[in-house]
């Protein structure tokens, strides 16, 4: 789960630079280092299909969670404006 969240955060570095030097007319030159470094980064880090597939299960079961109580705000916000 660690690893998998070093990934994303690494990612998201990634991005930050990315749009910053996009919000630029000229990257300078460490910017792109940095990307460049990111990238490889994250390509080198080796991902197995089981934790991979673990972490996808248990955002999918948070989703079903935060959905779940979605629904009941709106069953209690609907019984509200019905009165």
């Amino acid at each position: 789960m660690k690893r998998v969240l070093a990934v994303c955060f690494v990612f998201a570095l990634g991005l930050t630079m990315l749009s910053g030097c996009a919000s630029t007319k000229t990257c300078p030159e460490a910017c792109l280092q940095t990307i460049n470094q990111k990238v490889a980064a994250i390509k080198a880090q080796p991902c197995d299909a089981s934790a991979c597939e673990a972490a996808a299960q248990r955002a999918e079961a948070a989703a079903n969670r935060a959905e779940a109580a979605a629904n009941k705000a709106e069953s209690i916000f609907m019984k509200h404006m019905k009165k």
